[in-house]
This record gives structure tokens, C-alpha cells and sequence, in this order.
């Protein structure tokens, strides 16, 4: 149990988007939405949550954002990349690699905003 709770802001992200799927699956079979529409509110929903998990490391976080930032990107994009190929889709085309991208960008610049939130709310 020690080693899940140590470990459970990198495997938040993977399971938010495995849940975000099923619900956009379901949603999908009730009423059948745009393709477009729905890959829109799954890059939007997964972007708010990184932001979200970002601020949250940042305002926990004693170092620097940024490398906080990189590291819990980083590990994240490895679980996403991994649960990628676990789907026997091993091929990583300019679309995913962009969606990681941004991803790992959110991350970071959500640790930024959590440090200095911190920050502001100390003095």
C-alpha cells in the first residue's frame, strides 16, 4: 500500500484517460457524436486534468517546478506510450507524438503555476 501511494500521482493521468475513454465510449453508443467532437473533448479533458495534476505537484513540491515538471511528464508519457503499445498500436505517428508533446508541456507548465501559487500564497 506504501508503494501505491508513493507512486499514485504517475498512474493518475494513464487511469484519467482509461475512465475518460470508457465514458466517452458509452456516450458515444447512446448518442452517436462527431468524431471530431469527441477526439476535441478528449484532448480538452485530458489537458485540464494535467494542468490540474501540475498545479497540484507544484504546490507540493520543495525543488524546482520545472524539473518536477519533467519528471512527472515524462514518467507519464512512458505509462501513456506504453499502454499505447500494450494496444498492439506499437507505431508512434506525428499525431501521437504531438498529443505527447502537449501533454508533457501541460505538466510542466502546470508545476510552474503550482510553485508560484505557493509562492504568492506564503507571503
Amino acid at each position: 500500500m506504501k508503494i501505491l501511494k508513493k507512486y499514485q500521482e504517475y498512474i493518475k493521468l494513464p487511469i484519467f484517460i482509461i475512465i475518460l475513454s470508457i465514458i466517452l465510449t458509452i456516450i458515444n453508443l447512446i448518442i452517436n457524436l462527431n468524431n471530431n467532437l469527441n477526439s476535441l473533448i478528449s484532448l480538452i479533458s485530458v489537458l485540464v486534468y494535467s494542468l490540474i495534476i501540475g498545479i497540484k505537484r507544484g504546490i507540493n513540491t520543495k525543488e524546482q517546478a520545472y524539473k518536477e515538471g519533467l519528471k512527472l511528464g515524462l514518467i507519464n508519457i512512458i505509462i501513456l506510450y506504453i499502454l499505447n503499445c500494450l494496444t498492439l498500436n506499437f507505431s508512434l505517428s506525428l499525431k501521437k507524438l504531438l498529443y505527447f508533446i502537449i501533454i508533457y508541456i501541460t505538466i510542466i507548465l502546470g508545476c510552474i503555476i503550482g510553485i508560484n501559487k505557493k509562492g504568492s500564497n506564503s507571503h
